[in-house]
């Protein structure tokens, strides 16, 4: 009795393995968004780890470089690029993603908005799974990949109607906006997050990888005074001998008005005139 209970079991769970299978290929694309912060970052990261090759170009940072889709920056000097800005997260853990590939790419740009901030629980289950079963079968076969979950693809589309991507019009000027606020007051980084911080860079470095820093909008209406001291960017920058390129300070001489979501993040006009903004930036070559 149990036996033929273990088979009917097992022949329903293969027909709907084969449904699934079908819808999922009707449907097409799968999930471009998660609905946790560990979800949305998997997707991101398994897209990553899934591609033939590695892009000739990565961002990696926290969700506030995660706004900046891909797509933004087609037909411009970073039309290669993969985005891992992922969710309640750091730079660190992106870094960390690039060297489970054999093959990195050749640059890579640092957000640094939450270099102070620490390692999390969450970064560790993702780390701790690239290697695992779950990871393997999701690149083996996409069936079984985060962005194929029904309820990621649910969340996704609901997502996606309420916040569609950018026109890709440039948000409208606005004098005021030249100039400076308040001086900044650095944050202190910990010990061990600048220990990894320092570790990540020179993982890259090591292996031929360009690394630039990138400060980033984060909820600014207009830019900042000067720092009222070396910040953990200026430090690292300082010691490796890396490029820094303030996007803020590039955005608001040019009097642009940003607009947000919330009190960080840029919504998604914004957000594609800063990816354009930066790969203009990186391709002056100053």
């Amino acid at each position: 009795m149990r036996h033929r209970q273990a088979l009917a079991i097992l022949a329903v769970a293969v027909a709907l393995l084969a449904a699934w299978r079908v819808a999922s290929g009707w449907l097409g694309r799968g999930a471009d968004f998660g609905e946790s912060n560990y979800q949305a970052n998997r997707i991101r990261i398994e897209r990553y780890l899934a591609r033939p090759t590695a892009p000739a170009n990565v961002l990696v940072g926290s969700s506030l470089s995660g706004r900046l889709r891909p797509a933004a920056f087609a037909g411009t000097a970073l039309g290669d690029i993969a985005v891992l800005g992922l969710d309640g997260s750091t730079p660190l853990l992106g870094m960390a993603t690039l060297t489970n590939r054999a093959d990195l790419p050749k640059l890579v740009l640092v957000e640094t908005f939450t270099f102070d901030r620490g390692w999390k629980t969450n970064d560790q289950l993702l780390l701790d799974g690239l290697r695992g079963p779950g990871m393997r079968l999701a690149r083996s076969d996409r069936l079984f990949a985060a962005d194929r979950r029904p309820s990621s693809l649910l969340y996704s589309w609901f997502k996606t109607r309420r916040d569609p991507p950018g026109t890709g019009a440039v948000p409208r000027t606005n004098d005021a906006v030249r100039v400076p606020g308040s001086r900044e007051i650095p944050g202190t980084p910990g010990v061990a997050e600048l220990a990894r911080l320092r570790a990540g860079i020179e993982a890259l470095r090591a292996r031929g990888v360009e690394v630039v820093l990138v400060d980033v909008l984060a909820g600014e209406r207009q830019m900042p005074g000067g720092r009222t001291g070396p910040d953990t960017a200026e430090i690292l920058a300082n010691e490796f001998g890396l490029r820094r390129v303030d996007l803020r300070r590039e955005w608001f001489a040019r009097g642009w008005e940003p607009r947000y979501t919330d009190a960080r993040h840029a919504d998604a006009a914004t957000a594609d005139a800063m990816a354009r903004l930066l790969a203009e930036v990186l391709s002056r070559g100053n």
